[in-house]
């Protein structure tokens, strides 16, 4: 049973210790401290502060972060703030872990904030989102699929990232959350610039490490190279343009970062199995 909770004053609560999605729509300066089980922050507007296990960390518009279980946090957000939160029992969390990978230890997140982007998660937060605003009928009915889905999203995404770390034999907790504070700057970079012209030496040269360092890291925990997810993600965005607007092939190929349309449609339909074109009427 997933429960539902809107908050537009400050909040009175001392824990949040079950399955639960709140809403928060600050209308002034709140601040709050109580015990947590997992959790799953969100903010769609403004900023959010977060205090808990000796860390500062500040979520802005369309960041998230994921907070381990029995956490005491302390949360401070300005008048105007809007935001998501999923509270996620350990049981769940446990249940979703071994089913995924056959581990029966408990899963740790990496505390490090991270950008919305073209990922499953990101995909679930906007959907959530603009259901529980501009359709609460639907998001209802939804509701307990999408906690489950966004759920298994972020277990998954840990799972993956725990094994890229593997390969890299790193132990110490403190260097893989650096370490993957690094590859979320990566990926913030990339969908920050999709449509400009990215190679390797250059997204090295901005994040500031060796473009050798950099591709091992990133392939290693994602399962792809930088220029690899840049593909990915551009082409996602170039599906949502065909199925959403009405702009031209060559329009959509310039935005989405490629240089001309024979090149975006041989690789769209090598990834696709359609053209561009094809992919557009099949809608």
């Amino acid at each position: 049973m997933i429960k539902l909770e809107e908050i537009t004053t400050t909040p009175t609560f001392t824990n949040q210790l079950e399955n639960k999605i709140l809403y928060a729509k600050h209308y002034d300066d709140i601040s709050i401290s109580y015990a947590s089980t997992y959790s799953l922050k969100y903010v769609i507007e403004g900023t959010k502060y977060y205090n808990f296990d000796n860390q500062d960390i500040k979520i802005t518009k369309n960041q998230y972060l994921i907070i381990n279980n029995n956490s005491c946090i302390t949360t401070k957000a300005k008048k105007g703030t809007k935001g998501l939160s999923f509270f996620l029992s350990p049981k769940l969390i446990s249940e979703i872990y071994k089913y995924h990978t056959s581990d029966t230890s408990q899963l740790e997140f990496l505390e490090v904030t991270q950008k919305k982007s073209n990922n499953e998660v990101g995909f679930l937060l906007d959907k959530i989102t603009n259901l529980y605003e501009h359709n609460l009928l639907d998001f209802n009915r939804q509701m307990e699929n999408l906690f489950i889905r966004i759920s298994e999203a972020i277990v998954q995404e840990q799972a993956n990232i725990d094994t890229g770390f593997a390969t890299l034999k790193i132990v110490k907790h403190n260097t893989k959350k650096e370490l993957f504070k690094l590859i979320s700057v990566t990926k913030e970079y990339l969908n920050d610039n999709i449509g400009e012209d990215i190679s390797l030496e250059s997204m090295s040269r901005d994040i500031g490490i060796s473009k050798y360092y950099l591709h091992r890291l990133f392939t290693e925990i994602n399962g792809t190279t930088p220029l690899g997810y840049l593909t990915t993600i551009r082409l996602a965005k170039a599906k949502h343009k065909l199925r959403y607007s009405k702009d031209s092939i060559f329009e959509i190929a310039i935005e989405c970062g490629f240089d001309n349309t024979s090149y975006f449609s041989n690789l769209f339909k090598k990834h696709t199995g359609s053209t561009p074109t094809q992919y557009r009427k099949k809608l």
